[in-house]
C-alpha cells in the first residue's frame, strides 16, 4: 500500500498541483543555453522539443552527469545529445496515486502533464515528486 493511499489522495488529479510554468529548450541548443534557462527561471527540469513537439527532458543531473563529469563543454554539447528519453508523461486527469506509481516504476520524479485539444495534445504542466526531508534525530 502507498503513503498516499493512507492520507486519501487517491483521487486527486495532478493537474491540481503541479507546476505550471513550464520552459522549452530546442534539441540543437546547447548545453551551457539550456543551464542558463534552468538558473534564470530557477527550474529542476526543461522540456525539450524538436521544433514543437516535445520528446524528452533535461534535469541538472543531466547535465552533471553526461557534461560535466564527463569533462565535456557545455557550451559545444548539444541538449540533444544528453537529454532523457522517451518522455514519459501522463494525461491531465490521471490521479496523483497512478502518477506516483508511474513515477516508481520509471526511476523518475518529474513527469510532464499533457491536455487535449482538437489539433493535439498540449503540455499543461510538471509533476515534481520532493521527497519530505528526514527527520534528524540527536542523541
Amino acid at each position: 500500500m502507498h503513503f498516499l493511499d493512507l492520507v486519501g489522495l487517491v483521487t486527486v488529479e495532478v493537474k491540481n498541483i503541479a507546476v505550471k510554468d513550464i520552459v522549452k529548450v530546442q534539441k540543437n541548443r546547447s548545453v551551457a543555453s539550456a543551464k542558463s534557462l534552468m538558473s534564470y527561471f530557477n527550474l529542476d527540469a526543461l522540456i525539450v522539443t524538436d521544433g514543437d513537439e516535445p520528446i524528452g527532458i533535461i534535469t541538472p543531473g543531466d547535465i552533471q552527469r553526461r557534461v560535466f563529469d564527463e569533462k565535456l563543454d557545455p557550451h559545444t554539447v548539444l541538449v540533444g545529445e544528453i537529454f532523457s528519453e522517451p518522455l514519459i508523461w501522463v494525461r491531465y486527469n490521471t490521479t496523483l496515486t497512478e502518477v506516483c506509481e508511474i513515477m516508481e516504476a520509471e526511476r523518475i520524479n518529474k513527469i510532464p502533464i499533457f491536455g487535449n485539444l482538437s489539433n493535439g495534445p498540449i503540455l499543461l504542466g510538471l509533476y515534481v515528486y520532493e521527497p519530505p526531508l528526514e527527520a534528524v534525530v540527536e542523541n
